[in-house]
């Protein structure tokens, strides 16, 4: 039995679907440990291109059970679009999702109160507004609805009551708002997804149930607490949060992959120092599609940055790296990395000491020649052109992990496994 790990190590949309979905072949169990609907992990299944937001992506395999760990907020409408979505795909998930009994629950008036939030906040966060934040602010304040209150819809009617008429006192709604709740719907959904709640400690300490596969989300620099604050989300999505949002302990996990794009990319609001706005910026978001998968928002795109890259991996305790779109570049006659900031006319090669700061400090770039060809039929790294390993190697050893997966496009096969 071993325990891997998938965490974001840029600030999200990463190809972690991509990834979780290649290793887990091997896993017995999937499970996510924090975040809700506000991740979206893309997988291309028999060709075509699958969305999941909440149920973990190895959902696609045969093999895995998928836990949403009791650390995430679950929104139930939303899994019923992910269920409609696996029986549109003709994907099998029968017995193989549970909701932890404790996880905590998304509703309507908690999507409400996000999108009042986002309209009184003078600095645009960018949220999502599916209601992550304000039900993990519930949660804080022991005022939440939890799954295993989903068993019991009069219980569930009566907690849900009681929030509301919170809102109402506090004015984070009006009464003309609640027009906007369609309670029934929702109701419905928890009546479809109770089923799937139960406890998951019993599986995911069972020693004989064969290697778990733990999957993040978004990405290590919107972590609440060690992100970009206050551009941040509202959960430990580093791999700290799996002691909380699973209860497994980190002395148990044998490998943690950190996922980063060849390049960065961000969305919504907040500091970016390597972000472009010439013409390679815009070439970066046209051939790589930087789309958020969950907003539908434009990324921002910039290139590699290595100094938020080794804070990344020191936060995380990664032992290897995966290393996705790698064929966005393919095309570029120059790319460049940044190697270390200018602030204050000091060097700064640590992200920590200017975290607060970013947004003055001035990225520092090496070039690198590009390899103006493709590389998606590349079989092996030896397969690669001389330049693309130059970047790849100096890359690593930088970051000071090995790098041990490639991929150089979207679909499943487009993997080099260099272990």
């Amino acid at each position: 039995m071993s325990i891997n790990v998938i965490v974001g190590g840029q600030w999200g949309d990463e190809g972690k679907g991509k990834i979780v979905d290649l290793l887990s072949k091997e896993a017995s169990v999937v499970a996510r440990y924090q975040g809700g609907s506000n991740a979206g992990h893309t997988v291309y299944h028999n060709d075509k291109k699958i969305v999941l937001h909440q149920i973990p992506t190895g959902i696609l395999r045969q093999n895995s059970t998928c836990i949403l760990g009791k650390g995430m907020v679950v929104d139930p409408d939303g899994i019923v679009e992910e269920i409609e979505c696996l029986n549109n795909n003709k994907i099998d998930y029968s017995n193989r999702i549970i909701i932890d009994y404790y996880a905590h629950i998304v509703t309507p008036l908690h999507k409400l109160i996000d999108q009042k939030n986002e309209e009184k906040s003078g600095a645009k966060i960018g949220t999502t507004c599916k209601g992550i934040g304000p039900t993990y602010q519930d949660k804080y304040q022991r005022i939440g609805i939890r799954a295993i209150d989903l068993l019991d819809l009069s219980l569930l009617k009566d907690k849900l009551e009681k929030r509301i008429k919170i809102a109402l006192d506090r004015n984070e709604i009006s009464s003309d708002d609640l027009l906007n709740i369609n309670l029934t719907d929702y109701y419905n959904s928890c009546k479809i997804i109770n089923s799937f709640i139960q406890d998951s400690f019993p599986i995911l300490f069972n020693k004989n149930v064969g290697n778990i596969l733990i999957e993040g989300a978004q990405g290590t620099l919107l972590d609440i607490d060690h992100g970009t604050f206050p551009y941040v989300t509202s959960s430990n999505c580093s791999s700290g949060g799996i002691s909380t949002g699973l209860g497994i302990p980190g002395n148990k996990l044998d490998n943690i992959i950190g996922i980063f794009k060849a390049y960065v990319t961000r969305v919504g609001g907040g500091p970016f120092p390597t972000e472009l706005f010439d013409d390679d910026g815009k070439k970066l978001q046209s051939i790589g599609k930087e789309l958020g998968a969950t907003t539908g928002r434009v990324r921002r795109c910039g290139w590699f940055d290595i100094v938020a890259a080794k804070y990344s991996a020191s936060i995380n305790g990664l032992t290897g790296i995966a290393l996705t779109k790698l064929d966005i570049l393919d095309n570029f006659e120059t790319i460049h990395v940044c190697t270390h900031y200018e602030f204050r006319n000091k060097k700064i090669t640590e992200m920590s000491s200017v975290l607060n700061y970013l947004d003055e400090v001035t990225p520092v770039y090496k070039q690198f020649r590009g390899w103006n060809c493709s590389i998606e039929k590349a079989s092996s790294f030896d397969d690669l052109p001389k330049e693309a390993k130059v970047y790849i190697d100096f890359l690593s050893v930088k970051i000071g992990v090995p790098i041990e997966i490639i991929s150089i496009g979207p679909k499943r096969h487009q993997i080099l496994n260099l272990q």
